[in-house]
């Protein structure tokens, strides 16, 4: 199985202040782990696993992540098929979304993608609706640290962060509320 590793991906991680760190990269083998009928995905995250296939490192473990080309995924877990050492095998979600661009108050814009619902229910502090408002999904590793004020541009919109979305920050994904300017 390792004479088909035919994708070259860089292996990343956050660090504690949200930088993005490089650990070199790899020749890894991608597929679809689950059938091709998967569920629509409602936020960043697909919900059909992604398997992939590389020769052991210490650099691939749980919780980092694998650019390859377009494609981002997050590795969920790492294991030794074989039990010899040579070959794993990661189970990865896929963060996938609109291509958009992250305009950060007084920094330089950076490329990421989003994952937006239009017409998110806005609760009070009792959990009541109130209003519907545009709930976004982004990747920590692509934006870092987003803060109120600064823009999201989605094709020809341009959207201002004004909240974080209460409980949506994982590690991984932060959901943000947004209006569009």
């Amino acid at each position: 199985r390792l004479g088909r590793l035919d994708k070259r991906a860089e292996i990343l991680s956050l660090s504690p202040d949200l930088a993005r760190v490089s650990h070199g990269s790899r020749w890894v083998g991608i597929r679809a782990k689950e059938a091709a009928d998967a569920a629509a995905a409602t936020g960043l995250r697909t919900r059909a696993m992604v398997e992939v296939r590389a020769r052991a490192s210490a650099d691939l473990v749980p919780g980092r992540y694998l650019q390859s080309g377009s494609r981002l995924l997050h590795i969920t877990s790492v294991r030794d098929p074989m039990g010899n050492g040579a070959e794993v095998v990661l189970s990865c979600d896929e963060l996938i979304g609109q291509p958009c661009q992250y305009l950060p108050a007084g920094s330089t814009a950076k490329a990421c993608r989003v994952h937006l619902t239009h017409q998110a229910p806005w609760l009070d502090e009792l959990g009541q609706v109130t209003d519907y408002k545009t709930r976004a999904e982004v990747a920590l590793i692509e934006v870092g640290r987003p803060q109120v004020d600064d823009q999201l541009q989605i094709g020809s919109e341009t959207y201002v962060v004004i909240q974080y979305a209460s409980e949506t920050d994982d590690g991984v994904v932060r959901g943000l509320w947004l209006e569009r300017v």
